[in-house]
């Protein structure tokens, strides 16, 4: 009598272990983390594909994607809807972890996230996965932190990136407002990326949105701004980000091509 409660005990962490090791296989086939060196380190960076990659040539759009500060690369991988939803949308999701450290100048020199963002970075995707060598089919976004640093490699590298995600952009601190405004009156309407700027109405950061959206407008530069119930936070995140995919989805020359 006691043999087939043995078994079971013996049987179930057997199936538990094959469906692990079989979910962990399906989600390989899309989700990788990758390590390289850079001018300040070595850079760690997760990289989702979509579903199809494997199964095409084709070559596809890359969303660069950035967390917010007390986050890391992990951050969108572990919400529950993001890498189902994701690797179905036909593009490359790029998603660094970025050190604090990295959005300080030093001296006369720019932020080390610049160059990390608007050139070694791209250059690396571009020549490890197939895709789209063309500012169009290029994007940045992010939250908070990441908000702001979409927002910066927007106004300073449009082209590098045709479209920016600005969500709960932390624009407000330190000389970022000054900084990232000098940097919106050199773009004309012909060169600056599209900005989708989201913001919850009770987040501390929404007047910062708010003014670069006027900044923007100013310029005739194209750009909306989506104020939306609460404050920063997921709540506000993860409906805003699956809305700039949307977002992306309607631009000019975000598809895959042969």
């Amino acid at each position: 009598m006691r043999i087939f409660p043995q078994r079971s005990a013996l049987i179930l962490p057997l199936v538990a272990s094959a469906l692990a090791l079989s979910a962990g296989f399906a989600q390989s086939q899309t989700a990788r983390t990758i390590r390289f060196e850079t001018a300040t380190g070595q850079a760690t960076v997760a990289v989702l594909l979509p579903a199809e990659y494997d199964s095409t040539t084709l070559r596809y759009p890359v969303l660069y994607l950035l967390h917010g500060g007390t986050q890391n690369h992990t951050a969108f991988p572990a919400r529950n809807w993001f890498t189902r939803e994701a690797s179905g949308r036909r593009m490359i999701v790029v998603m660094p972890h970025l050190q604090p450290f990295l959005f300080s100048a030093r001296g006369n020199e720019p932020a080390p996230v610049e160059d990390f963002l608007g050139r070694e970075l791209p250059a690396y995707i571009d020549s490890h996965y197939r895709t789209v060598n063309d500012r169009r089919a290029r994007a940045i976004a992010g939250i908070s932190m990441g908000g702001y640093g979409a927002t910066l490699l927007g106004v300073k590298r449009p082209d590098v990136f045709g479209a920016v995600g600005a969500i709960s952009a932390a624009l407000s601190t330190g000389n970022r407002p000054r900084d990232v405004a000098t940097h919106v009156a050199a773009l004309t309407p012909d060169t600056a990326p599209y900005f989708y700027i989201a913001c919850g109405v009770i987040d501390p950061v929404i007047t910062a949105s708010r003014e670069l959206s006027t900044q923007l407008a100013r310029r005739q530069i194209r750009s909306e701004l989506k104020e939306v119930p609460g404050g920063h936070g997921w709540e506000v995140w993860d409906p805003q980000v699956r809305a700039f995919f949307d977002v992306l989805a309607k631009l000019p020359g975000w598809a895959p091509t042969p």
